[in-house]
């Protein structure tokens, strides 16, 4: 019995890419959801016909902002770029398409796109893609704070359902889960001043979910050893404590 090069799941049959059922239908979704919504919304943000989340101020003074959003871009670039080599792979003439055509070339190939000795390589370099995409066209409002990078310290944000995560830096790339823990280690040193609905909120935000009811039950009975504040209602509060009492609660 052989394993998916993907999940590494056994597979009763070996296919001749070596990936199983599941892991093609998700590389053929995956393929499906670049040309259809990401690609599109991409070049809508890039032209700035559209933009993510909450519109910024935009100041009367200085400088006109660049006509294109240069970020976009680059993703645009990189989309294509993945379209265009797997089109030539069919047919080497598809790889000169616009990136529509080439993806029309590679839904209408699916056989062949799925049974490419490359497919599984080539799933990997579209998931890394696809991610990148998907947190440029995630509001900020919606991204969850995971830890720092462990290369440089900056600052880890990410989708809430990211396996896997990459410094905008310094282009370290490591998994999610062990940032979040090492982040979680780290929570213990880390104090947060403000009132309970306000540090629920905080939490929230490094995908830590707790209520600003449980924070005040906890408060009342003695269970949390928060510091009052001179501001009614505020107190300073352990990190690490809350989460403590999250995983005793959960």
């Amino acid at each position: 019995m052989t394993e998916c090069q993907r999940c590494h799941k056994p597979m009763k049959t070996a296919a001749a890419n070596m990936l199983c059922t599941s892991c093609r239908t998700d590389y053929w979704a995956m393929i499906y959801q670049l040309g259809h919504v990401q690609l599109p919304a991409l070049r809508s943000i890039m032209l700035r016909q559209a933009h993510i989340g909450t519109p910024a101020h935009t100041p009367n003074k200085g400088n006109a902002p660049l006509p294109i959003d240069v970020r976009a871009q680059d993703l645009i670039a990189d989309s294509e770029a993945w379209l265009a080599e797997q089109a030539g792979k069919i047919r080497a003439a598809y790889a000169a398409y616009d990136w529509r055509k080439a993806w029309y070339a590679i839904i209408s190939n699916r056989h062949t796109i799925l049974n490419m000795p490359t497919a599984a390589d080539d799933y990997a370099s579209l998931q890394h893609i696809s991610r990148r995409n998907e947190q440029a066209l995630t509001p900020e409002e919606a991204m969850v704070i995971i830890g720092t990078c462990p290369k440089c310290g900056h600052q880890a944000a990410s989708t809430p359902q990211a396996e896997t995560w990459t410094c905008p830096d310094c282009k370290w790339q490591g998994g999610v889960q062990a940032i979040k823990a090492e982040r979680d280690n780290k929570l213990w040193q880390l104090e947060y001043t403000g009132k309970p609905v306000e540090v629920a909120r905080y939490l929230a935000k490094m995908d830590i979910h707790c209520t600003s009811d449980q924070i005040r039950q906890w408060l009342t009975r003695g269970k949390l050893h928060a510091t009052p504040t001179k501001h009614k209602g505020e107190y300073v509060f352990n990190l690490g404590e809350i989460t403590a009492m999250l995983d005793c609660h959960n």
